[in-house]
């Protein structure tokens, strides 16, 4: 049975916003941040508590008693998780928000995704915004060349992830992790734009026979439109990802949809049906 609360873990390539999100989500309450371990020095640019600074050898010694159970190297230095630090965080707060790398986002997912209610987020900016934000973080030319290197791998992954946000304006990014969240948490879902008389059983189990064969099929839009989160399209694909337990990522996209008046009790009863 997995544990109360939300591991909301925000990810995505090196500049688009990650720190800054997780900042401003944490001035909202019941919300707590989890920290990595690093061995790189501190820089003026780091926010308090987001890392634990320790040596090589500290960080190599709990890798060995297990306490970090997932650890990436990134430019000769590690930085890692510790498994203790998620369970704690959850005794004393709704949601506790990590920022992880493309491949500590797996190892979290294997590790814990069957203990903990997880929901990941994919942070995007354009590869030349995100050369500017490298720029003026001071980060030298070497550095910038190998995050940038990254930057084509990192987006391949989108995929397996729960949603992803293009970060282009800091407040309507945050409101759509904060509503990302409140949906993790049962507080809130996503609707329907048009009424459930247009959904087709069929076209639903189609999609799920593939995806249960493994194919990746186009981002879910979503819009966030006065408070409310809207499939814009890709419902079919919504429900078929339900009834399989298979994810399609969800997109964020800056429209304004035309909305039906949606029969919500009638569109919760379809849901409950195709959940896996």
């Amino acid at each position: 049975m997995k544990t109360k609360g939300l591991v909301l873990l925000i990810s995505g390539t090196s500049g688009a916003g990650k720190n800054t999100i997780i900042q401003g989500m944490l001035n909202q309450d019941g919300y707590k941040f989890i920290s990595s371990y690093t061995t790189r020095e501190r820089r003026d640019v780091d926010t308090p508590n987001q890392y634990q600074y320790i040596t090589v050898q500290e960080f190599e010694e709990k890798i060995k008693s297990n306490e970090i159970f997932e650890y990436d190297m990134f430019n000769n230095n590690y930085y890692g998780t510790s498994r203790k630090l998620f369970s704690d965080g959850l005794k004393d707060a709704d949601v506790v928000m990590k920022d992880i790398s493309v491949m500590g986002f797996k190892n979290i997912e294997e590790e814990l995704g069957d203990e903990l209610n997880i929901t990941a987020v994919f942070l995007t900016q354009t590869k030349k915004e995100l050369r500017q934000r490298l720029i003026g973080r001071g980060e030298s030319p070497e550095k910038i060349k190998n995050r940038l290197k990254l930057y084509k791998k990192e987006q391949a992954q989108i995929p397996n992830y729960d949603y992803v946000i293009f970060n282009d304006v800091y407040l309507d990014t945050l409101d759509k992790v904060t509503k990302i969240a409140e949906i993790g948490l049962g507080k809130t879902e996503l609707l329907p734009t048009k009424s459930c008389a247009n959904i087709s059983a069929k076209k639903i189990d189609s999609i799920a026979t593939k995806l249960e064969k493994g194919k990746v099929f186009k981002p879910i839009k979503i819009a966030l439109v006065n408070g409310q989160v809207y499939i814009v399209d890709g419902i079919h694909r919504y429900l078929a990802s339900l009834k399989t337990g298979k994810n399609i990522v969800k997109e964020f996209v800056n429209v304004t949809p035309k909305i039906e008046d949606v029969n919500k009790e009638e569109w919760d009863k379809v849901v409950d049906s195709y959940k896996a």
